[in-house]
């Protein structure tokens, strides 16, 4: 096994140490499913949990992975669970979500409805119409030369124009977001 695997296989193993010591009796490493992967630990209902033990952080890929597993699993939150360097204690580690994921932890702790749906914004397209740019694409500046687009704009779709991306703007997440 390479040395990056086990450090991952380190790291999962010592999360899933921490959850059972912290009540969550029945955590337990996953398999690898490929692409339809559902993250790094089972065992605590609708969550999904990927473990990361780098030396790199990359937050926002991290976070796109487990919420696509999340998505996979059908669960309601998908967590990224982060090494911290300097300490070999998952308690101590850092654990990440979107904004929206933390909204929607509030809103259940709480006890509060989810908020009706509203009309969002899920691209913006030039003014010329020939541009469209998703939402982790957006121009700099969106202003005159950009105007934001709903899913109304868009009733057949689109894709975004980014020359590195390409996504289906319409495609929606769990908790509203576009892909």
């Amino acid at each position: 096994m390479s040395r990056s695997k086990n450090k991952g296989t380190a790291a999962e193993t010592a999360v899933v140490r921490f959850l059972r010591a912290a009540g969550f009796t029945q955590a337990e490493r996953r398999t690898l499913s490929g692409a339809q992967d559902r993250g790094d630990i089972a065992g605590v209902p609708g969550v999904v949990i990927e473990v990361k033990n780098c030396a790199r952080q990359e937050l926002p890929a991290w976070v796109a992975e487990a919420e696509l597993e999340r998505d996979n699993d059908r669960a309601s939150l998908g967590v990224v669970w982060h090494k911290r360097r300097g300490t070999t204690d998952p308690g101590r580690w850092f654990v990440t979500m979107s904004g929206d994921q933390f909204a929607a932890l509030l809103r259940e702790q709480q006890g509060l409805p989810t908020p009706a749906v509203e009309e969002r914004i899920v691209a913006y397209r030039s003014l010329g119409g020939r541009i469209l740019r998703c939402l982790n694409h957006v121009p700099p500046e969106p202003g005159d030369d950009f105007v934001p687009v709903t899913s109304d704009d868009l009733p057949d779709g689109g894709l975004c124009t980014h020359p590195q991306c390409g996504v289906d703007v319409l495609i929606q997440r769990q908790g509203g977001e576009a892909a």
